[in-house]
């Protein structure tokens, strides 16, 4: 797990299978730099910390946050800034702060099917106890998008739905025509095991035709350009 740079203004910390740690972005302006996503942990959280330390990179003032899955929200709790979600993904983190994090309450909510086996067995890599997990809401709430200007570079978030959730956000850095897709593209796998519907995946792919990018940063997978990504999805389009 290495900070990586993709120029003098953006940063990202390469994912980790193992535990389902994704992605997690960073972009750096004139007066003050963001972070996208929060990590699983405040041990993923501290893992991107150290890694800006160690590049002399200043601390993000805020987090951007793509949508509500575990792996990319329950290291909000450790960050000093301010967390900036959707009103979509705010509601979902209400309800999981609500919940009893501990092994029988969990593994109840694998039978009623709240929770996936999947999610459970990473959170039990990464965690020695599930009472150890902390669940924060959001600070800041938008709706449909909202712009930062960090000085000589924007970050836009723009809620997309999609194939993966229906909170599904994205962060777009328009003067380094770079996307930090967090999920948005993958399949559903709360609700579809994991299933793609073509339509969502369709409509999706329009959106990046018509978004100018150069580079596109997914959540659990290596940086591809907007012409693989376009290749990678259009197959998934016409799927029944």
């Amino acid at each position: 797990m290495e900070l990586k740079k993709i120029n003098e203004s953006i940063y990202y910390l390469e994912n980790v299978r193992e535990t389902d740690r994704p992605v997690l972005g960073y972009v750096v302006g004139e007066n003050f730099s963001i972070m996208i996503d929060c990590g699983n942990s405040k041990s993923h959280f501290d893992a991107f910390i150290k890694g800006l330390d160690d590049h002399n990179l200043p601390r993000p003032k805020y987090a951007l946050i793509t949508h509500w899955h575990w792996d990319h929200t329950f290291g909000m709790h450790a960050f000093e800034g301010e967390t900036i979600v959707s009103s979509a993904t705010n509601e979902v983190l209400k309800r999981l702060k609500a919940w009893k994090w501990d092994e029988e309450s969990v593994v109840k909510r694998l039978e009623t099917k709240e929770e996936i086996e999947f999610a459970y067995n990473c959170m039990k890599k990464e965690y020695d106890t599930f009472d150890k997990i902390s669940v924060s809401t959001g600070s800041i709430i938008f709706e449909d998008s909202l712009t930062l200007d960090l000085g000589g570079i924007t970050c836009q978030i723009l809620k997309v739905g999609g194939p993966h959730e229906a909170d599904s956000c994205v962060v777009y850095v328009k003067e380094a025509e770079v996307l930090f897709a967090g999920d948005a593209h993958s399949g559903d796998y709360y609700h579809g095991e994991g299933k793609i519907d073509p339509i969502k995946m369709k409509e999706y792919v329009e959106f990046l035709k018509n978004l100018s990018f150069t580079t596109y940063i997914t959540g659990h997978d290596a940086p591809m350009s907007k012409e693989q990504i376009i290749h990678v999805l259009s197959r998934f389009c016409e799927m029944k």
